[in-house]
């Protein structure tokens, strides 16, 4: 199942963690070893279905980077507020709910959203692009652009001051819309909004690319009716996740896109700009000129794009991603402007779909580097694929064989319950989340939940799902692997400080009440109540530092009652039991697999002691039932010992 390149790698990794282990309390100014291990995955909001968008702003004026997020299959679109300074960010994020219909089944389509001043106030509003789809029930309706006029800051957390100003009236059934960039085209101060979408199904309007212009006036703006929506491209199939960028270097922002989708006929699919006829100039209104970059079918749908002057020329690239390369398209000509495609292979563990492509640098080597999310293949991102990472080049310049592949997290290995749904990464930005000085990545995952019921409309009781949803990975190149260190005869873990994720069997979450530290984790990946074998998986790794002698091994523990997938028997007795292991070797039984209570914390102790010697060892947790949760990690030399509560502190330091 595990391919020898990442044997290799584990190997190095836990090389690297023993000798860190090793060192004691390392003064903080020294050099931390490196740490190439997937980067951990924090939960922001994991509680609808279907997010399909993420934009950032700056919502409640406190300086940190918020985030609006539209989710399509709950049919809502969602503020999620960045933790105060000095709060840990680690936990889940403190969020709104802007718009929600309120239980109409034939609800809102949403596909994307952003944050933007639109009425000059000085308070952030969103403005979301919306289509509709034959299972109305399901995804929902009201094609067009919708605008919610946002509260001060004060109010941010409020619903009830979000205010649904409804559509723009020109945008009604005019297409399919996808995507929506705030931005002032025509220099006058206001701003506008660029939108671009597909076919509309039920009636063939084309929501192309266009540009609706805002009133001059701010008194006017909050009339929708007085804003205007002019072609850029009428004839256009599909625009989704174009981006701006002064292609031929003449002062103003054109207009980059790649218009593959599922609809749009192959020999139709190019990457093309559009060219600016001039802020302000009355040419803007009537359709730009359209360049033809690259023809080509192999483009995933809805593929994105990133600005880099890769080179370091001087002169702004872009790149993209197929199945197997990276596409760098190097600007050769300014006027006329020309690209040479420079084709990058993927490395063989992170070939398939990819749409999410950005770049910066994330390694803090003064390089660009590029980052990557992937999304399934009929369900499933296999376990031994990478769902996410990030690529750096060797050497002075950028070439097509000096790039070095580094795994931010493994693809999760099974699909849902419909085998049509799956792992499916959308949008994604790097920031600097945790103030540490580096590039993290927050990403959203439009289709990877779990509950009973996929296809069931939003608006009923019964829905209840659990989503990986919005997330932020943490880098943490340069700093050591969590790790544990016993001290007075005990090693405390929690259970979302792994010093890396083997698979993506695991899932921090932070749902259930109570929990310890920053939050739990739990398998979030069977599809039915089978137990897995031990080696069915390789889940999570924990490095721990022993004094040595018998140890009795207790798991804070949370078995739901429901979970997920429970018409093929999870929850309860069917979601109960995981294999707790040390040093690849196979446990004789798995821990916990008894009956107990459910929907509560409690601990358990291992069915055995297990006797380790002096010095490190990796302590591994690998799934065997679906929706099993482990909160906290105890080894103890004490056999009368038992932990009560939250249980004794975590013993290694961040």
């Amino acid at each position: 199942m595990w391919n020898p390149r990442r044997i290799v790698a584990l190997a190095a990794l836990a090389a690297t963690a023993a000798v860190a282990l090793s060192c004691g309390d390392r003064p903080l100014d020294q050099a931390a070893p490196s740490n190439d291990a997937t980067w951990i995955m924090h939960p922001i909001d994991s509680r609808f279905r279907g997010s399909n968008a993420l934009m950032s702003g700056d919502v409640n004026g406190d300086g940190l980077t918020d985030y609006v997020t539209n989710y399509e299959f709950d049919q809502r679109y969602v503020v999620e507020l960045h933790p105060p300074r000095g709060a840990d960010p680690r936990r889940p994020w403190p969020t709104v709910v802007a718009f929600f219909e309120g239980g109409e089944q034939d609800g809102v389509d949403t596909e994307s959203a952003a944050l933007a001043d639109l009425d000059g106030d000085g308070n952030l509003d969103i403005v979301g692009s919306q289509g509709t789809h034959p299972t109305s029930f399901f995804e929902g309706n009201q094609p067009g652009v919708r605008v919610l006029w946002g509260p001060p800051p004060e109010d941010a957390m409020s619903p009830s001051a979000w205010i649904d100003a409804r559509r723009f009236p020109a945008t009604i059934d005019q297409g399919h819309f996808l995507w929506a960039v705030p931005f002032d085209v025509n220099g006058d101060g206001a701003l506008d909004v660029l939108v671009g979408g597909r076919v509309q199904w039920n009636n063939g309007a084309r929501a192309s690319i266009k540009w609706i212009e805002a009133p001059r006036e701010s008194s006017a703006r909050r009339d929708l009716a007085a804003w205007r929506v002019h072609d850029i491209d009428p004839d256009q199939l599909d625009g989704h996740g174009f981006v701006l960028a002064d292609l031929d270097e003449d002062g103003d922002l054109d207009v980059l896109d790649q218009n593959a989708d599922f609809d749009t006929p192959p020999e139709a699919e190019t990457l093309h700009w559009y060219e600016n006829p001039g802020t302000g100039s009355e040419a803007q209104r009537q359709p730009w000129s359209k360049h033809v970059i690259y023809t080509g079918d192999e483009f995933y749908l809805k593929p994105q794009i990133a600005l880099v002057d890769l080179d370091r020329d001087g002169h702004e690239d872009f790149v993209t991603a197929v199945d197997d390369a990276i596409y760098w398209f190097r600007k050769t000509s300014t006027w006329p402007v020309a690209f040479e495609r420079v084709v990058i292979p993927k490395d063989p563990v992170a070939i398939g779909r990819s749409r999410p492509v950005r770049v910066g640098d994330v390694n803090g080597d003064g390089k660009p580097d590029i980052v990557v999310l992937q999304t399934h293949t009929d369900g499933v991102i296999p376990a031994d694929r990478a769902a996410a990472f990030w690529m750096e080049y060797e050497g002075e310049a950028p070439r097509t064989d000096n790039w070095r592949t580094h795994v931010i997290k493994w693809g999760s290995g099974e699909p849902m319950q419909l085998f049509t749904f799956g792992e499916k990464w959308d949008q994604a930005q790097l920031v600097d989340v945790d103030g540490d000085a580096d590039l993290d990545l927050v990403a959203n995952c439009e289709e990877w939940w779990a509950d009973e019921y996929e296809v069931i409309a939003y608006w009923r009781p019964e829905v209840r799902p659990q989503s990986v949803g919005v997330v932020w990975f943490e880098n943490r190149l340069h700093e050591p692997p969590h790790g544990g260190r016993e001290r007075d005869g005990r090693c405390v873990i929690e259970g979302e400080h792994y010093a890396d994720a083997l698979d993506s069997t695991w899932v921090i979450f932070a749902t259930y009440p109570d929990f310890a530290g920053d939050g739990y984790v739990q398998d979030f990946n069977s599809v039915d109540a089978t137990p897995r074998a031990w080696n069915a998986t390789a889940g999570l790794a924990y490095d721990v530092d022993l004094d040595g002698g018998e140890y009795s091994v207790w798991v804070r523990r949370w078995v739901p009652g429901r979970w997920g997938r429970h018409l093929q028997g999870l929850g309860g007795g069917g979601s109960n039991s995981a294999w707790v292991g040390f040093d690849g070797a196979e446990p004789d039984l798995p821990i916990d697999d008894e009956e107990g209570s459910h929907d509560a914390w409690e601990w358990v102790r291992a069915p055995a002691p297990v006797s380790l010697a002096r010095g490190a060892h990796r302590l591994e947790l690998r799934a065997r039932e679906g929706g099993y949760a482990v909160d906290r990690i105890v080894l103890t030399t004490d056999s009368g010992f038992v932990p009560q509560g939250e249980g004794p502190a975590e013993t290694g330091a961040r």
